[in-house]
């Protein structure tokens, strides 16, 4: 017998389901990442004029090392939780006819991924200006 006509002859079988975890993980990247944006727009920035009249909160001198940490989480973490949800689910499906994937998983982290790359954005602008400074290229 084949193993997918093995998988369906056995329906007492329980099927494989899709793993929450990389939703968690991604959400919790988000929010972790959401609460550095604050810490440092709070604590550690200063109004910067990026377009003419529109006052930036970008982080002064020394305090880019959470801004690393937030880069990190989001987008890289955000983006990465997602490969790994569409990666389980598909090999999911291969290995077990009987897989039960999760569309909601996969659309939370959809919908998870723009907040991210505009977080992100922030936590980059934030690492471009202190290290430019650090290595003489302002």
């Amino acid at each position: 017998m084949t193993t997918a006509a093995h998988a369906i002859a056995r329906p007492s079988q329980r099927a494989g389901q899709a793993s929450a975890a990389p939703m968690v993980l991604g959400l919790a990247a988000l929010g972790v990442s959401l609460v550095i944006a604050v810490v440092v727009i709070v604590g550690f920035s200063a109004p910067v004029e990026l377009f003419p009249g529109i006052p930036f909160p970008l982080a002064v001198g020394g305090a880019w090392g959470l801004s690393l940490v937030g880069y990190l989480l989001t987008p890289l973490l955000s983006i990465g939780c997602y490969g790994w949800d569409a990666i389980a689910q598909r090999s999911g499906q291969r290995r077990d006819v009987n897989f039960s994937t999760s569309t909601r998983f996969s659309s939370i982290l959809r919908w998870v991924l723009g907040p991210s790359i505009a977080i992100g954005i922030w936590h980059i602008l934030n690492l471009s200006v202190p290290l430019s400074e650090a290595w003489g290229l302002s």
